[in-house]
């Protein structure tokens, strides 16, 4: 920590000029795209204590999912000249101004989670730290393959997709890594998709009007981009009676709740999304002060759970007890 305040300091000395940090401390400031749903508050608590344990100030706005807002509240928090701005995105090209708007103020830029335009390591856009969604894409995919072959003795199905926000670069890069697996895989369709926004509630919605489109029999499973949009249709499932869909739910970010529903029988699958990127962007911050940074794009590592691994679940639940967090596993 004490090195990292060094480096806040000497970066504040060395662009004086550029980005008006005090000599004798550092600022760091945060665009979050939402709070709406449980992994961002995970996400904004973890980066609020780790910029604070390392002796910054942390300033931040949350944008609500609303694109407009995010790029005025980039102009807020950049008028503000901190030491740094980390981004979280609502969306991928709407937010293409936001590189430039950071190199026009002179001060560097982190992008977190998802992916704006641009070039990593270029000008002050000086890295993103991501997970792959692409491959997370395909590891869900690939498990859908496999239950469905259980399920029906071959891979075959029709399938339902609650997408998280449209337009985000996770939905945009998961849906490339489902595409790849089910190309190789013609006797599974998806029949229906619907927005799901990454929320309980939306996900709920999507799956009451899926149950009145499709009756009993004429679909297989469940994919949705996240685990709250998961459980709320398994919460949609269980209401209508339609059991017949559980476990077959797939789902993303591996919190307690989903891996409970996994334990339950209400669930098949769910790959860790961690939110827990504020030592990961403070550290890639003191690596960029110190020109160490060797590559500009850091990827989050993943965990997959499957109904097989009953020990890893618990494992994972037992962690997420002990700690008092829902969101998520690592």
């Amino acid at each position: 920590m004490g090195l990292l305040l060094t480096a806040c300091n000497r970066g504040g000395d060395a662009a004086a000029g550029d980005s008006g940090a005090p000599d004798d401390g550092c600022t760091v400031a945060y665009s979050q795209g939402s709070l709406s749903g449980e992994w961002r508050v995970a996400n904004s608590e973890d980066m609020k204590a780790q910029v604070e344990a390392a002796g910054c100030e942390f300033i931040q706005i949350s944008a609500d999912d609303d694109v407009a807002k995010q790029l005025q509240d980039v102009n807020d928090l950049l008028a503000k000249q901190p030491d740094l701005l980390v981004v979280a995105p609502v969306q991928y090209e709407p937010l293409a101004p936001v590189p430039g708007l950071a190199e026009a103020a002179g001060v560097p830029l982190i992008v977190v989670d998802r992916e704006l335009p641009g070039t990593p390591g270029e000008g002050q856009y000086k890295a993103l730290i991501t997970i792959d969604f692409v491959e997370s894409g395909v590891k869900v995919a690939e498990s859908l393959v496999q239950g469905l072959t259980e399920k029906n003795g071959e891979p075959r199905g029709n399938v339902l997709h609650i997408t998280g926000t449209t337009g985000s670069s996770p939905v945009i890069d998961e849906q490339e890594g489902i595409d790849q697996v089910l190309a190789d895989n013609p006797g599974i369709q998806i029949v229906g998709s619907c927005d799901g926004l990454y929320a309980a509630e939306p996900g709920r919605s999507c799956m009451e009007d899926f149950l009145q489109r499709f009756d009993a029999g004429q679909i297989d499973g469940v994919i949705a981009d996240n685990d709250e949009m998961a459980l709320g249709a398994i919460q949609a499932i269980k209401a209508a009676g339609r059991t017949e869909l559980l476990p077959w739910v797939w789902g993303k970010d591996a919190q307690r709740t989903a891996l409970e529903a996994m334990l339950a029988g209400e669930m098949y699958y769910t790959i860790s999304t961690p939110p827990q990127y504020g030592a990961i962007t403070m550290d890639t911050w003191l690596k960029i002060q110190d020109d160490s940074l060797e590559d500009p794009v850091v990827l989050i590592p993943k965990t997959e759970f499957t109904l097989d691994d009953e020990d890893a679940i618990q494992t994972a639940i037992d962690t997420l007890t002990e700690q008092n967090m829902n969101c998520c596993s690592e």
